[in-house]
């Protein structure tokens, strides 16, 4: 898996498509959280995507607000799952944080069943959890 990062300016019409086609399939359909998928910080957000045979398989995001970095919308095609395609997607974007925004808190929220994922590559836990479009989510943070 080739993977890509690229500010929304700096997207094709297709690669934008792509991505979102995948967040739709994962996190409304697969998910069935119908909610608009597309919101302001894709405007102002790194796009991580990692392309297999000239297809977006695995997405994810980067922002910053205030001092802090976001990382979300992290979503792996149904497919490819089980590949490590997430552990590679998650560590370019720590490796691109670290390079681009060093000495920054990056903070996700992790559906609660990833927990043991994020903790593997360095997050820790911060608060209780929460409901997001009805799915238990956790808060968790990673300093670089």
């Amino acid at each position: 898996m080739k993977i890509h990062a690229l500010k929304y300016s700096e997207l094709t019409t297709d690669q934008f498509f792509a991505i979102l086609n995948l967040r739709i399939k994962v996190f409304v359909v697969e998910q069935n959280c119908p909610y608009q998928e597309l919101d302001q910080f894709d405007l102002i957000s790194t796009h991580i995507f990692g392309v297999i045979d000239g297809k977006v398989m695995a997405v994810g995001r980067i922002f910053q607000k205030d001092d802090i970095q976001f990382i979300g919308r992290i979503a792996i095609d149904k497919e490819h799952r089980k590949k490590g395609y997430a552990r590679s997607i998650m560590n370019f974007s720590l490796n691109y944080i670290k390079v681009n925004y060093p000495n920054r808190k990056t903070v996700l929220s992790a559906q609660e069943y990833l927990i043991d994922f994020y903790n593997s590559l360095g997050f820790k836990l911060m608060g209780k959890t929460y409901l997001e479009d009805g799915i238990p989510h956790v808060k968790m943070i990673y300093f670089n």
